[in-house]
């Protein structure tokens, strides 16, 4: 299974974990390369949501509280969208 996050991460689920993995570009052509591990899925997109937080250029803390809204609200509706996607399966 794969969870896209954005252009430049995504989340992809192996036998035995779930991993963090950054868009890269390997002779020429894109490519994904994992750079953390995780046992649960909750787990893999918390990190994802709080390491995009750690690492925006907000200045000030009216900035800072206003890209934690808008970061949390993008994850909440792709978890939205990912579980409306599994129950229109399981309806179909």
């Amino acid at each position: 299974m794969i969870i896209p996050l954005s252009k430049e991460f995504r989340i992809r689920g192996t036998e035995q974990c779930w991993q963090l993995e950054r868009a890269v570009v390997r002779k020429g052509k894109p490519d994904w390369t994992a750079f953390k591990y995780f046992s649960e899925l909750g787990k893999a997109v918390s990190e994802a949501c709080s390491r995009e937080i750690r690492l925006h250029s907000a200045a000030t803390l009216t900035d800072a509280i206003e890209a934690i809204d808008q970061i949390a609200a993008r994850y909440n509706k792709l978890l939205d969208d990912a579980l409306n996607d599994v129950e229109s399966r399981r309806a179909a």
